[in-house]
Protein backbone atom coordinates (compact mmCIF):
# COMPACT_ATOMS: atom_id res chain seq x y z
CA UNK A 1 0.00 0.00 0.00
CA UNK A 2 1.10 3.55 -0.75
CA UNK A 3 -0.07 6.17 1.76
CA UNK A 4 0.23 9.82 0.73
CA UNK A 5 -0.06 12.55 3.35
CA UNK A 6 -1.16 15.93 1.99
CA UNK A 7 -1.17 17.97 5.19
CA UNK A 8 -1.85 21.27 3.40
CA UNK A 9 -4.20 20.60 0.45
CA UNK A 10 -5.63 23.42 -1.62
CA UNK A 11 -8.25 24.24 -4.17
CA UNK A 12 -6.17 25.33 -7.16
CA UNK A 13 -7.78 28.17 -9.09
CA UNK A 14 -6.09 28.56 -12.49
CA UNK A 15 -6.46 31.82 -14.40
CA UNK A 16 -5.27 31.74 -18.01
CA UNK A 17 -4.60 35.07 -19.71
CA UNK A 18 -2.56 36.43 -22.60
CA UNK A 19 -0.16 38.39 -20.39
CA UNK A 20 -0.30 39.81 -16.86
CA UNK A 21 -0.06 43.60 -16.69
CA UNK A 22 0.81 45.02 -13.28
CA UNK A 23 -1.23 47.98 -11.98
CA UNK A 24 -3.79 47.32 -14.72
CA UNK A 25 -7.16 45.58 -15.01
CA UNK A 26 -6.54 42.03 -16.25
CA UNK A 27 -9.10 39.65 -17.73
CA UNK A 28 -8.73 35.89 -17.76
CA UNK A 29 -9.72 33.97 -20.88
CA UNK A 30 -10.26 30.77 -18.90
CA UNK A 31 -10.79 29.88 -15.24
CA UNK A 32 -10.65 26.35 -13.83
CA UNK A 33 -10.72 24.91 -10.32
CA UNK A 34 -8.88 21.69 -9.46
CA UNK A 35 -8.33 19.79 -6.23
CA UNK A 36 -4.65 20.34 -5.50
CA UNK A 37 -1.78 20.30 -3.08
CA UNK A 38 1.50 18.48 -3.66
CA UNK A 39 0.39 15.24 -2.04
CA UNK A 40 -2.80 15.09 -4.07
CA UNK A 41 -0.77 15.65 -7.24
CA UNK A 42 1.51 12.76 -6.21
CA UNK A 43 -1.46 10.47 -5.54
CA UNK A 44 -3.02 11.42 -8.88
CA UNK A 45 0.15 10.38 -10.72
CA UNK A 46 0.28 7.08 -8.80
CA UNK A 47 -3.34 6.41 -9.68
CA UNK A 48 -2.79 7.20 -13.36
CA UNK A 49 -0.02 4.57 -13.40
CA UNK A 50 -2.38 1.94 -12.05
CA UNK A 51 -1.79 2.29 -8.32
CA UNK A 52 -4.44 2.73 -5.65
CA UNK A 53 -2.94 5.12 -3.08
CA UNK A 54 -4.62 6.09 0.15
CA UNK A 55 -4.65 9.84 0.65
CA UNK A 56 -4.46 11.36 4.13
CA UNK A 57 -5.55 15.00 4.36
CA UNK A 58 -6.36 17.76 6.80
CA UNK A 59 -9.36 19.77 5.55
CA UNK A 60 -12.05 22.15 6.72
CA UNK A 61 -14.79 24.59 5.81
CA UNK A 62 -16.56 24.99 2.47
CA UNK A 63 -13.28 24.67 0.56
CA UNK A 64 -12.54 21.44 2.41
CA UNK A 65 -15.95 20.11 1.33
CA UNK A 66 -15.03 20.91 -2.29
CA UNK A 67 -11.76 19.05 -1.80
CA UNK A 68 -13.54 15.94 -0.51
CA UNK A 69 -16.15 16.01 -3.27
CA UNK A 70 -13.38 16.38 -5.84
CA UNK A 71 -11.49 13.41 -4.42
CA UNK A 72 -14.67 11.32 -4.42
CA UNK A 73 -15.29 12.27 -8.06
CA UNK A 74 -11.78 11.02 -8.93
CA UNK A 75 -12.47 7.80 -6.98
CA UNK A 76 -9.67 8.34 -4.49
CA UNK A 77 -9.47 6.31 -1.31
CA UNK A 78 -8.89 8.90 1.40
CA UNK A 79 -9.04 9.58 5.12
CA UNK A 80 -9.48 13.13 6.40
CA UNK A 81 -9.24 14.95 9.71
CA UNK A 82 -10.71 18.38 10.48
CA UNK A 83 -8.89 21.71 10.28
CA UNK A 84 -9.83 25.34 9.81
CA UNK A 85 -10.87 26.51 6.33
CA UNK A 86 -8.74 24.88 3.61
CA UNK A 87 -6.72 27.33 1.54
CA UNK A 88 -7.14 28.38 -2.09
CA UNK A 89 -4.12 28.64 -4.37
CA UNK A 90 -4.35 31.09 -7.27
CA UNK A 91 -2.25 30.25 -10.33
CA UNK A 92 -1.83 32.74 -13.16
CA UNK A 93 -0.64 31.29 -16.47
CA UNK A 94 0.41 33.71 -19.22
CA UNK A 95 0.07 32.21 -22.69
CA UNK A 96 2.38 34.76 -24.32
CA UNK A 97 5.33 34.50 -21.92
CA UNK A 98 4.63 30.97 -20.55
CA UNK A 99 5.16 32.43 -17.07
CA UNK A 100 3.47 30.73 -14.12
CA UNK A 101 2.71 32.86 -11.05
CA UNK A 102 1.50 31.05 -7.93
CA UNK A 103 -0.16 32.86 -5.04
CA UNK A 104 -0.40 30.67 -1.93
CA UNK A 105 -2.77 31.58 0.87
CA UNK A 106 -1.72 30.79 4.44
CA UNK A 107 -2.56 27.25 5.40
CA UNK A 108 -5.33 26.54 7.94
CA UNK A 109 -4.82 26.14 11.66
CA UNK A 110 -4.63 22.45 12.55
CA UNK A 111 -5.22 21.28 16.12
CA UNK A 112 -3.01 18.99 18.17
CA UNK A 113 -5.86 16.44 18.34
CA UNK A 114 -5.96 16.30 14.52
CA UNK A 115 -2.22 15.68 14.19
CA UNK A 116 -2.39 13.03 16.93
CA UNK A 117 -5.23 11.30 15.09
CA UNK A 118 -3.04 11.14 11.97
CA UNK A 119 -0.11 9.75 13.98
CA UNK A 120 -2.29 7.08 15.58
CA UNK A 121 -3.79 6.15 12.21
CA UNK A 122 -0.34 5.50 10.74
CA UNK A 123 0.80 3.63 13.85
CA UNK A 124 -2.18 1.30 13.38
CA UNK A 125 -2.20 0.96 9.58
CA UNK A 126 1.35 1.10 8.23
CA UNK A 127 2.73 -2.33 7.38
CA UNK A 128 6.14 -3.66 6.41
CA UNK A 129 6.92 -2.82 2.79
CA UNK A 130 4.36 0.01 2.57
CA UNK A 131 5.33 3.44 1.27
CA UNK A 132 4.49 6.67 3.09
CA UNK A 133 4.83 9.81 0.97
CA UNK A 134 5.11 13.06 2.94
CA UNK A 135 4.54 15.83 0.46
CA UNK A 136 4.29 19.60 0.66
CA UNK A 137 4.27 22.28 3.33
CA UNK A 138 2.92 21.96 6.85
CA UNK A 139 -0.10 24.07 7.85
CA UNK A 140 -0.17 26.30 10.90
CA UNK A 141 -0.35 24.53 14.24
CA UNK A 142 1.55 21.45 13.09
CA UNK A 143 4.92 21.04 14.78
CA UNK A 144 7.87 21.50 12.43
CA UNK A 145 9.28 18.07 13.21
CA UNK A 146 5.98 16.34 12.31
CA UNK A 147 7.49 14.70 9.23
CA UNK A 148 10.43 13.49 11.32
CA UNK A 149 8.00 11.77 13.71
CA UNK A 150 6.24 10.08 10.80
CA UNK A 151 9.54 8.90 9.32
CA UNK A 152 10.40 7.33 12.67
CA UNK A 153 7.03 5.54 12.72
CA UNK A 154 7.69 4.27 9.18
CA UNK A 155 11.03 2.83 10.23
CA UNK A 156 9.51 1.05 13.22
CA UNK A 157 6.91 -0.47 10.92
CA UNK A 158 9.39 -1.48 8.22
CA UNK A 159 7.83 0.95 5.71
CA UNK A 160 9.58 3.25 3.23
CA UNK A 161 9.21 6.98 3.86
CA UNK A 162 9.39 9.45 0.96
CA UNK A 163 9.89 13.14 1.74
CA UNK A 164 9.21 16.01 -0.64
CA UNK A 165 9.17 19.28 1.27
CA UNK A 166 11.39 22.30 1.84
CA UNK A 167 12.63 24.78 4.42
CA UNK A 168 12.50 24.00 8.11
CA UNK A 169 10.32 20.85 7.80
CA UNK A 170 12.98 19.38 5.48
CA UNK A 171 15.84 20.33 7.79
CA UNK A 172 14.04 18.89 10.82
CA UNK A 173 13.20 15.64 8.99
CA UNK A 174 16.62 14.86 7.49
CA UNK A 175 18.16 13.56 10.76
CA UNK A 176 15.41 10.92 10.82
CA UNK A 177 16.85 9.60 7.50
CA UNK A 178 13.87 9.07 5.19
CA UNK A 179 14.22 6.40 2.50
CA UNK A 180 13.83 8.92 -0.34
CA UNK A 181 13.89 12.68 -0.83
CA UNK A 182 13.25 14.76 -3.95
CA UNK A 183 14.57 18.32 -3.47
CA UNK A 184 15.08 20.72 -6.34
CA UNK A 185 18.33 22.67 -6.48
CA UNK A 186 16.95 25.65 -4.56
CA UNK A 187 15.57 23.46 -1.77
CA UNK A 188 18.85 21.51 -1.55
CA UNK A 189 20.84 24.75 -1.32
CA UNK A 190 18.68 25.92 1.59
CA UNK A 191 19.05 22.59 3.38
CA UNK A 192 22.80 22.19 2.84
CA UNK A 193 23.95 25.81 3.01
CA UNK A 194 26.01 26.07 -0.16
CA UNK A 195 25.43 27.11 -3.78
CA UNK A 196 24.66 24.31 -6.25
CA UNK A 197 25.41 25.30 -9.82
CA UNK A 198 27.90 22.89 -11.36
CA UNK A 199 27.81 19.15 -11.98
CA UNK A 200 30.37 18.74 -9.18
CA UNK A 201 28.09 20.67 -6.80
CA UNK A 202 25.22 18.30 -7.54
CA UNK A 203 27.37 15.22 -6.93
CA UNK A 204 28.53 16.74 -3.66
CA UNK A 205 24.95 17.49 -2.61
CA UNK A 206 23.53 14.03 -3.27
CA UNK A 207 26.49 12.43 -1.49
CA UNK A 208 25.92 14.61 1.59
CA UNK A 209 22.29 13.50 1.70
CA UNK A 210 23.44 9.89 1.30
CA UNK A 211 25.83 10.32 4.23
CA UNK A 212 22.85 11.50 6.29
CA UNK A 213 21.23 8.12 5.74
CA UNK A 214 18.97 8.80 2.75
CA UNK A 215 18.97 5.77 0.43
CA UNK A 216 17.48 7.47 -2.65
CA UNK A 217 18.15 11.13 -3.44
CA UNK A 218 16.58 12.66 -6.56
CA UNK A 219 17.93 16.17 -7.14
CA UNK A 220 15.93 17.94 -9.86
CA UNK A 221 17.08 20.95 -11.83
CA UNK A 222 14.35 21.75 -14.35
CA UNK A 223 15.41 21.43 -17.98
CA UNK A 224 18.92 20.50 -16.83
CA UNK A 225 17.59 17.15 -15.70
CA UNK A 226 18.06 15.03 -12.61
CA UNK A 227 20.97 13.71 -10.58
CA UNK A 228 20.11 10.74 -8.39
CA UNK A 229 22.02 8.77 -5.77
CA UNK A 230 20.60 5.34 -5.02
CA UNK A 231 22.43 3.40 -2.33
CA UNK A 232 25.78 4.83 -3.38
CA UNK A 233 25.23 4.62 -7.15
CA UNK A 234 24.96 7.97 -8.93
CA UNK A 235 22.72 8.39 -11.95
CA UNK A 236 22.33 11.25 -14.41
CA UNK A 237 18.99 11.59 -16.18
CA UNK A 238 18.36 13.98 -19.05
CA UNK A 239 17.11 14.15 -22.61
CA UNK A 240 19.04 13.12 -25.72
CA UNK A 241 17.75 16.28 -27.39
CA UNK A 242 16.21 19.47 -26.08
CA UNK A 243 12.48 19.11 -25.57
CA UNK A 244 10.27 22.14 -25.18
CA UNK A 245 7.79 21.54 -22.38
CA UNK A 246 4.17 22.56 -22.49
CA UNK A 247 4.57 25.53 -20.16
CA UNK A 248 2.64 24.22 -17.14
CA UNK A 249 5.47 23.55 -14.70
CA UNK A 250 3.32 23.28 -11.56
CA UNK A 251 3.04 19.68 -10.43
CA UNK A 252 5.72 18.15 -12.66
CA UNK A 253 7.97 17.36 -9.68
CA UNK A 254 5.02 15.81 -7.83
CA UNK A 255 4.32 13.68 -10.89
CA UNK A 256 7.94 12.49 -10.90
CA UNK A 257 7.70 11.49 -7.23
CA UNK A 258 4.42 9.63 -7.69
CA UNK A 259 5.58 7.65 -10.70
CA UNK A 260 8.95 6.73 -9.14
CA UNK A 261 7.23 5.51 -5.96
CA UNK A 262 4.65 3.51 -7.92
CA UNK A 263 7.37 1.87 -10.01
CA UNK A 264 9.51 1.03 -6.99
CA UNK A 265 6.49 -0.37 -5.15
CA UNK A 266 5.90 -2.64 -8.15
CA UNK A 267 9.50 -3.86 -7.96
CA UNK A 268 10.84 -1.99 -11.00
CA UNK A 269 14.54 -1.17 -11.24
CA UNK A 270 15.91 2.25 -10.34
CA UNK A 271 16.70 2.92 -14.02
CA UNK A 272 13.11 2.14 -15.09
CA UNK A 273 11.71 4.17 -12.21
CA UNK A 274 13.81 7.26 -12.90
CA UNK A 275 13.19 7.16 -16.67
CA UNK A 276 9.43 6.83 -16.20
CA UNK A 277 9.34 9.51 -13.49
CA UNK A 278 11.23 12.08 -15.55
CA UNK A 279 9.26 11.41 -18.75
CA UNK A 280 5.87 11.56 -16.98
CA UNK A 281 6.93 14.73 -15.14
CA UNK A 282 7.79 16.34 -18.47
CA UNK A 283 4.53 15.10 -20.00
CA UNK A 284 2.70 16.76 -17.11
CA UNK A 285 3.90 20.18 -18.29
CA UNK A 286 1.46 19.91 -21.19
CA UNK A 287 -1.51 19.92 -18.78
CA UNK A 288 -2.61 22.60 -16.30
CA UNK A 289 -3.25 20.14 -13.45
CA UNK A 290 -0.62 18.45 -11.28
CA UNK A 291 -0.24 14.68 -11.65
CA UNK A 292 -2.02 14.65 -15.01
CA UNK A 293 -0.30 13.47 -18.16
CA UNK A 294 -0.96 11.73 -21.45
CA UNK A 295 0.44 8.17 -21.45
CA UNK A 296 1.31 8.26 -25.16
CA UNK A 297 3.14 11.56 -24.72
CA UNK A 298 5.06 10.15 -21.76
CA UNK A 299 6.04 7.05 -23.74
CA UNK A 300 7.16 9.22 -26.65
CA UNK A 301 9.31 11.35 -24.34
CA UNK A 302 10.76 8.31 -22.60
CA UNK A 303 12.30 7.19 -25.90
CA UNK A 304 14.53 10.28 -25.72
CA UNK A 305 15.50 9.84 -22.07
CA UNK A 306 19.24 9.49 -21.53
CA UNK A 307 20.05 7.77 -18.25
CA UNK A 308 23.57 6.81 -17.30
CA UNK A 309 25.32 5.57 -14.22
CA UNK A 310 28.24 7.79 -13.23
CA UNK A 311 31.36 6.17 -11.88
CA UNK A 312 33.43 8.10 -9.34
Amino acid sequence: MIFVLCANPALDRLLIMEELSLNEVNRASQVTETVGGKGINVARAIKQKGGNPRLLIFEGGSTGEKIKKGLEKENFLFTSWPSDETRITTIIHEEKTKRHTVINEPGPLVSISTTLACLHFLENNLRKGDYLVLSGSLPRGVRLDFYALLIQISKRKGAFSVLDTSGEPLRRALPAAPFMIKPNVREAQEALGFSISSWEDKIKAVKIFENQGVELVILSDGKRGVVANYRGEIWKVGMKKEVEGGGYSIGSGDTLVGVVVEYLEKGKSIEESLAAGVSCGLANTFYPGGGIFDEEKAEELEKDILIERIKD
